[in-house]
């Protein structure tokens, strides 16, 4: 890892947030306290995340965290320092496929999670001949995770459990456990969604796992793959499986860790991984540019409809989508109807709006039009809902949406959302106002006093960094944020995607930000296994 600021500059934020949420900025700004800050490690100052409320494929939510941006830095700190021992621990698992790798500077995210394609092309070459494959998932990973586990999978649970300091030098990796609890409110069980420090650390303890399930029954083990969560163990006989699952079980106990028994199956080997839904709908998404036929545009968008009602899942939209971005519908003769149906299928699966709002801003970037009429009432009908239910992610994405494409958002609805709690939408707002892209400006009740520890630490800092406000900071942290604002962070942009995306050759859905990658396969990324299990939509996080 280049440098402690790796984590914070490309990886701070849930890749789900719209992409005006960015922190390149933030080696800068830390000039000149960072030698303060490492003084300072073991000072317990607990903060609060901001949370964010995100869709799943199947019409459920998932809560994401952007972390306070001071306790994030201790956690890139650390992992930056002792990187080789993550590299170390990674490189033990056999089972493992889903490593995360680091991106360069240049990349949109600072950590790449092999994708879904890469599962069904190890899995079969894994699972050798294996009669039987047991499919096992484990439960609510990521927020089930125990922090105190980090240390037991570096040093043992023994020796961790004798020595607790959180400034050990034998047991240093109680460091990161302490630096992970002070950014959550202390809190023992689970680690955050979204930023990829908390990839690296879960896939961390999930290596260890492996080693020790290898080590308890490794002989009865055709073969294996673990992606994230998700287990795909080869095995001869249907009573091993059992015996394996049994172990899995006890290994995951120790650990605090549990399966999920509905996704928790004994298959036989020859059940296809990838459903063949996701191969059948393949066939109608050639979709070419200028050429494009208007009757198969329409037959693309009955199949991924009729698909998505009939297995209860958005995931047939996301690549109806992703094919509409391949075949640079943007640019085609017929956008009107494609965006027409876009209009339409977002009011009902939510999920794929990010895409839906990314294809748009394509379009209004390449300088062709689009229906600022439409889109505002669209936008107004799913603000108001998400309102309402605080559906965090749905909210984002279409003011976003309103922002770059400069549609009129009406007073009224401005007043609604300066009274929305959630920091993302405040600190969106501020950015908007004093970038001058929202006039009327939002009453955002800041106070006198702009806390740097609670859940609003982010719009607090945007505020005053920006000079939307002029209050002092206070709590924990004040003198760090009051240098950062006296810098001028930036932690949101509107227009740096906007002018990435201008490029004709550029994609609309980001590869490296949104979760699959340049050279793979994109509808094999988002394929059902034979349990109905949506892999690229339940990796954690994402």
């Amino acid at each position: 890892m280049k440098t402690r600021f790796t984590l914070i500059n490309l990886g701070l934020y849930p890749e789900t947030l719209p992409p005006c949420f960015v922190s390149k900025d933030a080696k800068r700004a830390f000039h000149g306290i960072v030698g303060k800050l490492d003084d300072n490690q073991f000072h317990e100052r607990k903060t609060e995340y901001v949370r964010y409320s995100g869709t799943k494929h199947d019409g459920s939510r998932r809560f994401f965290g952007t972390p306070n941006i001071i306790s994030y830095f201790y956690i890139s700190s650390f992992v930056w320092k002792n990187w080789k021992h993550f590299e170390s621990n990674y490189a033990r698992s056999e089972y493992s496929i889903g490593a995360p790798m680091l991106m360069g500077e240049s990349d949109e995210r600072a950590v790449k999670v092999p994708s879904l394609s890469e599962l069904s092309k190890r899995a079969s070459k894994n699972l050798r001949f294996a009669p039987f494959v047991l499919k096992a998932d484990i439960a609510q990973c990521f927020p089930s995770l125990y922090t105190h586990s980090i240390a037991w999978s570096m040093h043992g649970i023994e020796s961790s459990k004798s020595d607790t300091d959180r400034s050990s030098e034998a047991n240093f990796f109680n460091a990161l456990d302490f630096f992970v609890r002070n950014g959550q409110r202390g809190n023992t069980r689970g680690v955050l969604v979204g930023p990829d420090a908390y990839r690296l650390i879960a896939e961390f303890v999930l290596a260890k796992l492996d080693t020790e399930l290898k080590q308890a029954v490794g002989h009865l083990i055709v073969g294996a793959v673990r992606h994230v969560d998700d287990y795909y163990i080869g095995l001869r006989t249907e009573h091993e499986a059992q015996s394996v699952l049994s172990y899995l079980r006890d290994v995951l106990a120790t650990y605090e860790l549990n399966l999920n028994d509905q996704k928790t199956k004994i298959l036989s080997s020859l059940e296809p991984i990838n459903d063949l839904w996701a191969q059948r709908l393949r066939d109608h998404m050639g979709f070419f540019g200028f050429a494009i036929r208007p009757e198969k545009i329409e037959r693309a968008i009955t199949e991924a409809v009729t698909y998505a009602r009939e297995i209860g899942s958005d995931s047939p939209v996301k690549i109806l989508f992703r094919a509409f971005d391949e075949g640079r519908v943007y640019r085609s003769f017929h956008w009107g109807f494609v965006e027409q149906n876009i209009q339409r299928i977002i009011q009902k699966h939510p999920h794929a709006i990010d895409y839906a709002c990314l294809l748009v801003a394509k379009r209004k970037a390449l300088g062709e039009p689009i229906d600022l009429e439409g889109w505002q009432a669209v936008a107004e009908i799913i603000i108001r809902k998400c309102l309402a239910l605080n559906h965090d992610h749905e909210l984002l994405w279409m003011l976003w949406l309103l922002i770059i494409c400069e549609i009129d958002i009406p007073p009224a609805m401005i007043e609604e959302l300066s009274k929305y709690r959630n920091a993302h939408v405040r600190a969106l707002l501020v950015q908007a106002h004093v970038d001058g892209k929202i006039k009327r400006r939002p009453k955002l009740s800041l106070g006198s006093g702009l806390s740097t520890v609670d859940s609003g630490w982010l719009v607090n800092l945007v505020a005053r960094s920006q000079g939307f406000s002029g209050a002092s900071f206070s709590g924990l942290y004040a003198e760090e944020f009051s240098h950062l604002a006296g810098r001028h962070i930036k932690l949101l942009d509107f227009g740096e995607h906007i002018v990435h995306v201008k490029e004709e050759n550029r994609r609309a859905i980001s590869r490296t930000r949104y979760g699959y990658d340049n050279n793979e396969d994109e509808d094999d990324r988002q394929s059902y296994d034979a349990l109905g299990h949506d892999h690229f939509e339940d990796r954690e996080p994402f």
